[in-house]
């Protein structure tokens, strides 16, 4: 009652209109979630020991978003973005069997018990919100890492060592989480995740009752199996010796893929740094020709992002890219202008927020249209988005550069990574654009926090599952948008004369 009231709250705040519903009848409690004249529910049998959702996208929407809900940002950005013809299709129920995880819902003659860590897994995570219990406090993010100050908090109590109990419930939580929120399972060929460690032998290290052990072991499958580019550690158990576990993980070895990446951000950013000593412009005209150039999708929320950018806010418009678009659009479409050729440079970008993506699809084309499904449920989502890039509350064809007799290009290296792949994967099948460099790296599925019952925060590629729809279809986005022209000497995409001269034998 106590945890679903405390939902309830939740809800309530994103929406007065939302809220959950408690019922009980003998062995059963019933959650019920309701907003729009819908209601989904969750119903706890306490004596098969199982939870069932009814529909687990249904139940955790934020009625904002879409069903997939992947598209999250904060009011102020998503209210510069208007639907034009969403629609989203509902996916399959689902039950997990707790006795396959060694965990328990308990129930005496008054009231009725869930474990803390299962409520973080399957209730607290899907909102992107994680949680650990340090033994004196309970800790929530928003991330996988904790900030200085909470730190302090954290780790304030002394390290202690896990009962053989509390190490096995560590562990069956463990693969409850992964099982229910690692969208990757089918690409990794994992049934399971207690028959993927078993099968690595990861397994006994992960049930030790020493969580040093147990962290060394969690870092060893995320950097070498699931070798994924959205996996990573954050903070570590408040339990692990932090000196041991360093000295340990720093011989671990990197998957392949990761350690490529890795060099590839490094190599990429030197090659630029010797066009742009100072540091790349976000926005650049080399005569009919402009470049718009940014490292990651997202905002900077130190900008005021209620009147629109200057000349003299450019050099800190490459972290904010509401701002760098409002920007560029502007520039581009001024009285006079000479511009002709677009170039967008996503070959440095390393991802970020969906919903800033979907602003420059639609800047550049008129309109997003943004595909997503949930690998667990099969539950689709469609998003099309109209973009308000002038501030004056309409959304229509002065907030974009479609139509104009612009030609449009992007610019995309393996580094073009997570939203910056799904952006390039859209822009080539829209038909409008032209792409050149190297093949995307991937990275469709959204990030997604967790933390585990020793109170280590880490994050996994989630079960939202980035796509192109084409002819009704939904298809995976993750091996990466192909250039229609490939570049062998990639520093000359940072070239921006070289480029200007290439594009106009392009286009002779």
């Amino acid at each position: 009652e106590e945890m679903g009231e405390g939902l309830n709250q939740s809800y309530a705040i994103k929406n007065p209109g939302m809220t959950l519903k408690i019922t009980k009848k003998g062995n059963k409690v019933t959650w019920t979630k309701k907003y729009e004249d819908l209601s989904f529910r969750v119903i706890f049998d306490f004596k098969k020991n199982t939870i069932y959702f009814e529909d687990v996208d249904g139940f955790f929407r934020d009625p904002n978003l879409s069903l997939i809900g992947a598209e999250l940002a904060p009011p102020q950005y998503q209210s510069l973005l208007q639907d034009v013809g969403s629609y989203d299709r509902y996916g399959r129920s689902y039950t997990i069997d707790l006795n396959k995880y060694g965990v328990k819902l308990l129930k005496d003659k008054k009231r009725e018990y869930i474990p803390l860590q299962t409520f973080a897994d399957l209730f607290m995570a899907p909102t992107q919100t994680v949680t650990a219990y340090n033994g004196e406090c309970i800790v929530a993010v928003t991330a996988c890492d904790l900030p200085d100050d909470l730190k302090e908090i954290y780790y304030k109590p002394a390290a202690k060592k896990m009962s053989k109990e509390f190490a096995e419930f560590n562990y069956g939580e463990l693969c409850l989480a992964l099982d229910f929120l690692f969208g990757a399972k089918d690409i990794h060929d994992i049934k399971t995740f207690d028959e993927f460690f078993t099968e690595t032998a990861l397994g006994l290290l992960i049930r030790n009752q020493d969580a040093t052990m147990t962290d060394i072991a969690l870092k060893w499958a995320v950097n070498l199996y699931f070798d994924d580019m959205h996996c990573g550690i954050g903070t570590n158990s408040n339990n692990t010796n932090q000196e041991v576990y360093k000295a340990e993980t720093d011989k671990l070895p990197q998957g392949a893929y990761r350690q490529k990446m890795y060099a590839l951000q490094d190599e990429v950013k030197e090659m630029r740094s010797k066009y742009f000593p100072e540091g790349f412009l976000p926005y650049q005209e080399k005569g009919d020709t402009a470049f718009i150039t940014f490292d990651e999708f997202g905002p900077d929320d130190t900008q005021d992002h209620t009147v629109l950018p200057t000349d003299a806010d450019l050099p800190v418009l490459g972290k904010d890219t509401f701002r760098l678009v409002q920007y560029a659009v502007g520039k581009i479409t001024r009285e006079g202008t000479p511009i002709k050729r677009v170039v967008l440079d996503l070959s440095a970008n390393g991802g970020g927020l969906v919903l800033a993506g979907c602003y420059l699809i639609a800047a550049l084309l008129g309109e997003s249209s943004v595909s997503m499904k949930d690998t667990n449920t099969g539950a689709l989502s469609l998003v099309r988005k109209k973009a308000d890039t002038n501030l004056d509350g309409a959304y229509d064809d002065k907030d974009t550069l479609a139509n104009r007799g612009l030609k449009f290009y992007c610019l995309t290296s393996e580094y073009s990574y997570s939203c910056a792949n799904m952006v390039s994967c859209m822009l080539k099948d829209s038909g409008k654009v032209t792409l050149i460099g190297r093949t995307t790296g991937g990275g469709s599925y959204a990030v997604q926090p967790l933390s585990t019952a020793s109170g280590t925060f880490f994050q996994v590629s989630g079960p939202k599952r980035f796509s192109f729809s084409r002819n009704g279809d939904f298809y995976d986005c993750d091996r990466g948008a192909v250039p229609h022209f490939s570049i062998d000497d990639m520093s000359k995409l940072y070239d921006r004369d070289y480029m200007v001269k290439y594009l106009d034998r392009l286009n002779s």
